[in-house]
Order: C-alpha cells, then structure tokens, then sequence
C-alpha cells in the first residue's frame, strides 16, 4: 500500500514494477484503499475472469425461464413505454 501522494513522485517506478515484476500496488487516501496499480496481463486476466462470470449467469438465466420477464414488461417498470 502507498499513500497517492506518494505515488506521485514514484509512478514510473510503481508502473514498472507492476509490467516487469507483475507487482501490484494499492493506492491509498487518508488510510483507506482508492485504487490499484496492475500490469496490464492482470487487468487482462480480470476483464476475462468477468466475462466468464457474466456469460455463466447468463446462461443460468436464460436455464430458468420462469424467472424470464418480458421486454414490455421492463419497458413498462423503468417508464420507458
């Protein structure tokens, strides 16, 4: 963990640790944990491990259709129709 301040005078260090040595950082304010510094194959692996997620619950919705609501009826609940 690094205080942003911090991170300030040292983002080209932080940066390269995250791309060379797959370093991760967590970037604070006042304490409390605001943000991350990862290598770009982390993010990768995230964004896909998210997707992954997404796609299983899709495909358990679309398993169950009594749980199915029509478009309409969405439409509707939202005062889009």
């Amino acid at each position: 963990e690094l205080p942003i301040s911090e991170a300030r005078d040292h983002l080209g260090e932080i940066v390269s640790k995250a791309e060379h040595a797959q370093e991760r950082t967590v970037l604070t304010r006042h304490g409390k944990a605001v943000a991350a510094v990862i290598s770009i194959d982390d993010l990768r692996d995230l964004e896909a491990a998210e997707d992954e997620a997404d796609l299983a619950a899709a495909r358990e919705a679309l398993a169950t259709p009594e749980q199915r609501v029509p478009h309409h009826e969405v439409l509707v609940e939202y005062g889009i129709a």
